[in-house]
């Protein structure tokens, strides 16, 4: 008991020295340290631990301790054997203090310039499913993204533009025992789709060019099954609007930490208008569903149901009843 006395009352009569050999490391670490000179060692640790198959760069590197602490990287580069290359101008990553604790990946991650947008992700902790089996809650915020971009890095086989805003929010197991809980906000401006030929069951398909001022969809996911519970195609003046509603099943899979998607079978109910202009252009795209045309002042309106066992089968088309 005398030497913990001790000890406190050196530390009351050194309390000064003590406060200024904290502040001078702190300054040391976050303000004199040269964490610009670790970008070499950061990318060979990532190469190292991903066995070569993910290399990081990045110009300027900081790190923050108010209001909580973080890093900021700036004119981020990823390069990827999966993936086509990823930059950013700015990448920020702030770990939660509690997750750090519970050795969970809670966090907010912002990346601005990324897909030529400003992407915003949190992780927190979530509910548990009805199993009993821990979720985390995932928020995904992305702004002005870049569809030409967007569909390199998705490898999508049509050629696509214009600007895509995503409000998400998930209730996911990262291991995927469960099927997620997501809902989603879409909203795409200026959308653009090129002239180009698709693959699909029924063979090669010509797709005419189209541009809508908007494309909004919103819908959730659950139990492996994507439900649109508003989808709205253009607006008053474009070539071709209307709504698509209906539910898609789709299953995350987890093969062995590859994590992947299977596409099952899907429902849509279709109304749409086309303009004269537009159905001249698409006039062999919209033969499949001239049975279901009533003719418009200025065009045509197209009411159908699309639905299908799986994406690899031919189509079945009909009347909305």
């Amino acid at each position: 008991m005398e030497h913990v006395i001790k000890l406190f009352r050196l530390i009351r009569q050194n309390k000064g020295k003590i406060f200024v050999m904290v502040l001078s490391a702190f300054i040391f670490i976050f303000v004199l340290f040269p964490f610009d000179d670790l970008s070499d060692f950061i990318s060979s640790q990532v190469a190292k631990v991903t066995n070569n198959t993910v290399y990081v760069q990045f110009e300027k590197l900081k790190m923050s301790l108010f209001p909580q602490p973080g890093v900021k990287m700036n004119q981020v580069y990823i390069e990827s054997i999966r993936t086509p290359a990823l930059s950013a101008q700015e990448l920020v990553i702030t770990p939660s203090i509690t997750g750090l604790v519970q050795q969970k990946p809670y966090g907010d991650v912002s990346a601005k310039g990324f897909l030529k947008g400003d992407v915003d992700l949190s992780v927190g902790k979530g509910t548990r499913s009805d199993n009993g089996i821990e979720r985390q809650r995932i928020e995904v915020s992305a702004k002005k993204i870049s569809l030409h971009d967007l569909r390199e890095l998705a490898n999508l086989p049509v050629l696509l533009k214009g600007q895509l805003n995503l409000e998400t929010t998930a209730l996911a197991d990262l291991t995927f025992q469960e099927q997620p809980d997501v809902e989603v906000n879409l909203v795409i401006n200026q959308f653009e789709l090129p002239p180009s030929n698709v693959n699909t069951p029924m063979g090669p398909l010509t797709l005419p060019d189209l541009k809508l001022s908007t494309v909004e969809l919103k819908g959730r996911l659950a139990a492996g099954r994507f439900v649109i519970e508003t989808g709205t195609i253009g607006k008053a003046g474009d070539e071709l609007q209307g709504t698509i509603k209906g539910d898609i099943n789709i299953t995350i899979l987890n093969r062995g930490g590859s994590f992947g998607q299977q596409i099952g079978a899907y429902n849509f109910s279709i109304d749409l208008k086309a303009k004269k202009s537009f159905q001249d252009r698409a006039a062999l795209f919209l033969t499949f569903i001239d049975g279901y045309k009533t003719p418009t002042v200025d065009g045509a309106q197209y009411k159908f149901k699309v639905s299908a066992s799986n994406p690899m089968m031919p189509p079945s088309i009909g009347a909305v009843r």
